[in-house]
Formats: structure tokens, C-alpha cells, sequence
């Protein structure tokens, strides 16, 4: 544990989990991965006597709600999380369904994309004060609807609209879902004012411009890798082996639907800037580059 603030610290770990407290009242950032990181956050809550009111999930990914239902059954906790999120944290299975794009392979049915039920209390909304908590900022782009709570003592946590230089070297390929919101949400977190910015996947920091800067170069370098491929027409299976060979990625059956669905999304953006284009030949979906330029 890692005090931040005043009322607020975090835990550390895979995912880090924000610790935002009022009196004894407090509300989680998150929940961690499955059952365990429950129970662990439980026998914490219990050392330091915190009575906890809620669970404010960033958004709905496995690693982010996986503690929920733990906690939500041991303690009667509430589960807040952002509107379109909460369909996925009460119904975990459709991220695999939405990252594969039908019923996933067995593969993708365990706890890493298939978190357990659990029931939203609230829905939270861009510029929602949370007594105590702080006030809730939408960040678009990873994830659907994602959002940041900016605490009442200064400490911005960011869920996974950036994530730490370690995570960016070991994986490559961050796993994006909309490239043009991702690049707002990271240029406006540039301008936001705070003393302790919080990823959820990496260090703390007081100085979040490097590390945004280092988020961009990495859509920066997949975009260049993937107009070097468009030269060629070429299907998807040879562009995404194209763009995992130049990030020394193995894939698995995890990393071809994560690192899949985050290179259909380039493929997507790169479209809607007249950068590629499409064409159905013999029943095939081949992509090439479009009419415009790319950038200098």
C-alpha cells in the first residue's frame, strides 16, 4: 500500500487498485482480477478497519471487475461503473464474444476474459462529484466508455488510457478499441492538473507527459508498420502476422483476439482518414492503401 493523498492510497500490483477513504468509508478503484485479489482486498479493508460503500469500476475488463463479485456477495458493497461498461461487468461473457466476434473457443472462456457477474449499483457519467470520492472523467478509446476519478487531494486515476513503458515494451501492441479517441483522451489528459497520475497497468507518476508521449509513439509506430503492409493488397491474417512479426509477438489465442481486434481498429481509423480502403475479390476482404497520402 502506497499513501497518495491525504484520503487516498493505492495497492499496487498487476492492476493497481485505488483506495479513495472518508472517515472509515471507502470506495475501491477497481477490483482486481478474480476471487483472490476479492479476498485479498477484503482482509485489507479488515486490517485497517474500512467499511467499504463501493467498487468504482474504470470500465469492464476481466482484470479491472474481477474482485467484484467477491465482495459485492462478502460485504454488500454498491458497483459503480460507466453506462455502457455495465452491460459487460453484469454480463461478463460478451468480451470474449466481442473480442472474437462470435461464441469465443475455450481459450478465451476463463477468468483472464470472463470475470464473474456482479451488480451495478450506479452508472457514472463525465463530471459526476462522488461525495468523498471525487469527480468522474469519461476517457474513451481503450475501452467503450471508460473513466478516471479525479480525488478530492489531487490524485488522477487513469484507468487504462495509458499504460505503463514496461507494459508498452513486453506486449508491443496496446489493446485499443477506438485510435482517434484514444489519442484525445490521452492529449486531454495531458492538460489535466494533478499530483499523482495513476495507470492502471504501471508506475506512479507526477509528470504524466513523458509517458504520454511514449503511448502516442507506439500508435504512431503501429500506423507506420501498417501503411508499409497496405502497399501490398493483402488480407488480414497477413497483417497481423505482418505487424506482430515487427513487435516480436507470439501469438496465442489471447494475444490473436486482443492484438486482432486492436489491429481491425487501426485498420478502421486508417480508413475513415482516406488511408485505407477495402475490396471484396473471390469472396476475400483485402486491404490496401487509399487515396490519400500518408502523413510525413
Amino acid at each position: 500500500m502506497k499513501q497518495l493523498g491525504e484520503s487516498t492510497w493505492i495497492q499496487e500490483g498487476p492492476t493497481n487498485i485505488g483506495f479513495i477513504v472518508t472517515g472509515n468509508s471507502t470506495v475501491l478503484v477497481d477490483s482486481g482480477n478474480d476471487k483472490e485479489s476479492g479476498r485479498k482486498l477484503n482482509k485489507l479493508l479488515k486490517e485497517r478497519e474500512w467499511i467499504l460503500k463501493a467498487v468504482l469500476n474504470t470500465h469492464s475488463n476481466a482484470d479491472h471487475i474481477g474482485g467484484n463479485d467477491y465482495l459485492q456477495r462478502n460485504l454488500g458493497c454498491e458497483i459503480w461503473t460507466p453506462e455502457v461498461e455495465r452491460s459487460f461487468t453484469e454480463h461478463p461473457e460478451l468480451e470474449a464474444a466481442f473480442l472474437w466476434g462470435g461464441y469465443a473457443p475455450k481459450d478465451l472462456r476463463n477468468k483472464f476474459f470472463r470475470a464473474k457477474p456482479s451488480s451495478v449499483t450506479r452508472a457514472i457519467k463525465e463530471g459526476d462529484e462522488i461525495e468523498g470520492a471525487g469527480r468522474i472523467i469519461s476517457l474513451p478509446g481503450h475501452f467503450f466508455n471508460m473513466a478516471g476519478v479525479h480525488t478530492p487531494d489531487g490524485v488522477l486515476f487513469l484507468g487504462d488510457c495509458l499504460f505503463g513503458e514496461e507494459i508498452l515494451e513486453k506486449y508491443g501492441i496496446p489493446f485499443i478499441y477506438d485510435v482517434e479517441s484514444y489519442m484525445g483522451t490521452i492529449n486531454r489528459i495531458r492538460d489535466m492538473e494533478a499530483r499523482w497520475y495513476v495507470p492502471s497497468h504501471g508506475p506512479v507518476v507526477s509528470d504524466i507527459a513523458p509517458l504520454a508521449d511514449k503511448n502516442l509513439h507506439f500508435v504512431e509506430k503501429i500506423e507506420s508498420r501498417l501503411l508499409e503492409l497496405l502497399s501490398e493488397e493483402s488480407g488480414f491474417e497477413r497483417i497481423l502476422k505482418g505487424v506482430c512479426d515487427s513487435f516480436d509477438i507470439k501469438l496465442n489465442a489471447g494475444q490473436y483476439a486482443l492484438a486482432g481486434s486492436t489491429v481491425r481498429s487501426f485498420l478502421t481509423w486508417l480508413q475513415d482518414r482516406g488511408l485505407a480502403d477495402y475490396s471484396f475479390k473471390e469472396n476475400r476482404m483485402l486491404w490496401s492503401r487509399g487515396e490519400q497520402s500518408p502523413p510525413v
